[in-house]
């Protein structure tokens, strides 16, 4: 297939060794955005496809909802956890990438991407997307902003850690290739076959622990990229989990800011 070439196999690779840690640390999708996708959805969707889909978080989602769900994912880690946690008969994972997913044209009644639209070759992508939407068909992008809302200490350090992770990850031979989120909206209107386009703000609210949140930070992949590449950067997250720990302790509400796309075929 032609649009293979526009796959970057660093994207891919990076999340390797990351999947226990993303699953047990990394935020579930509230149950308000399949609700909103589906204000603009045909009720009762046979199809439902969550490229992307990691390690199962935003595919349960459509479990009592959809007739089926299939989750493409590229990473074998990513996906074996998913099959391993997600036993449900109308799920199923498949490997594959965004821009060929071995799907039927005119298959999925609904499409989703969450957490990782910005990894992907936006242009080739799209016509995938197009392409197994049935006509009147969802594509539902969504992502939740980084950091969560904590504690304004740890949101300052975790910017920090983050933006030196990114400066050494970004600086090698072969780096991985990111989109800007802020340009989705204009990138579906500048595709000029979607009907409809719309963005949409959420929220959820989720437990969280001083052990979670610093996994949650561990689960960022140019964090521990950058270690790979420069061990110096233990002192960094050591002094990182130090703040969490003398900032924050025992149960506490953490907020999550979610930015859903829409756009209808």
């Amino acid at each position: 297939m032609k649009n293979k070439s526009k796959v970057v196999q660093e994207n891919i690779d990076r999340w390797c060794g990351l999947s226990d840690n993303y699953n047990s640390c990394r935020p579930i999708p509230p149950q308000v955005i399949p609700e909103i996708i589906l204000k603009y959805a045909q009720p009762n969707p046979q199809l439902v496809v969550d490229i992307g889909s990691g390690t199962g978080l935003s595919t349960v989602l459509w479990q009592n909802i959809a007739a089926k769900v299939t989750g493409i994912e590229p990473n074998d880690d990513m996906r074996a956890v998913a099959r391993q946690s997600i036993k449900s008969d109308n799920i199923v994972f498949q490997k594959g990438v965004s821009n060929n997913t071995q799907l039927p044209q005119d298959s999925a009644d609904i499409v989703t991407i969450s957490q990782a639209f910005h990894w992907m070759d936006i242009d080739s992508t799209l016509d995938e997307v197009y392409r197994i939407l049935k006509p009147g068909g969802v594509l539902a992008v969504y992502d939740c902003d980084w950091p969560p809302c904590i504690d304004w200490v740890v949101e300052e350090e975790y910017k920090a850690l983050n933006q030196k992770s990114e400066s050494i990850s970004y600086a090698k031979e072969n780096p991985a290739v990111k989109n800007d989120k802020g340009s989705y909206i204009k990138r579906f209107n500048q595709y000029g076959k979607f009907c409809f386009v719309k963005e949409a703000i959420c929220h959820s609210i989720e437990r969280c622990t001083p052990e979670r949140m610093f996994g949650i930070t561990m689960s960022q992949a140019a964090i521990q990229d950058a270690l790979k590449l420069d061990s110096a950067m233990q002192k960094d997250i050591d002094a990182f989990c130090d703040t969490v720990n003398s900032r924050l302790s025992g149960t506490f509400d953490i907020v999550f800011s979610y930015r859903l796309r829409l756009a209808i075929k």
